[in-house]
């Protein structure tokens, strides 16, 4: 493994590890009982930092699955031009075997 690929993930690790502490302080640092209602749904309580952290993970879970759409649509776009180029190669060795068998 490469120098500069160990350390991009060590430094990915340690902002990781950051983001994780500064969730558990936020939640730690904002006691405060809240039961928040959710499309007309009373939920359960909880401390408002832990609704807060809950619905920004949801929110990133949901951001990160939309954007694995435009993936998926290119997948099929490539499979579907990949079927194209066969037909087409299989065409073209016809029309040479055809043209040099005469």
């Amino acid at each position: 493994m490469s120098f500069l690929r160990w350390l991009s993930r060590l430094i990915f690790g340690l902002l990781a590890l950051l983001c994780i502490a500064v969730g558990v302080y936020f939640a730690v640092d904002n006691p405060e009982t809240i039961s928040p209602r959710f499309g007309g749904y009373q939920m359960f309580s909880g401390s408002v930092g832990f609704w807060l952290i809950g619905f920004l993970l949801l929110g990133a879970l949901l951001g990160f699955l939309a954007s694995l759409l435009p993936y998926y649509t290119e997948r099929r776009r490539v499979g579907r031009l990949e079927r194209q180029l066969l037909r087409t190669e299989r065409e073209l060795q016809t029309v040479r075997r055809q043209v040099s068998g005469e």
